[in-house]
């Protein structure tokens, strides 16, 4: 896929990204972002870009990390339901 050029929003100043990720996709993002750290902006209560986008990432990075322990933690379970489920139908087709 050919990269393209994106123009998004962050905090009233246009980037232009040159991404081969989808734009709409990428404006989906862009916006996530934005309306994260506006939300920090009224939290901090501050116009200081530099703290609103040092929160942000922090806020934004602890959401990553919280999904990858989710997901984890998932892939955890299934790996023993598979486990499980193997024993039984082991069980099942093998009878003493």
């Amino acid at each position: 896929m050919a990269k393209e050029r994106v123009s998004v929003k962050i905090l009233n100043s246009i980037h232009e990204l040159e991404t081969d990720t989808e734009p709409l996709f990428v404006n989906q993002l862009a916006e996530y972002v934005n309306k994260k750290l506006q939300e920090v902006g009224k939290e901090q209560n501050t116009q200081d870009t530099t703290k609103i986008l040092s929160v942000g990432l922090i806020i934004l990075a602890e959401e990553i990390f919280k999904l990858k322990e989710e997901k984890e933690n998932i892939e955890t379970e299934l790996d023993r339901n598979v486990d499980e489920l193997i024993l039984h139908l082991d069980a099942a087709s093998h009878p003493r």
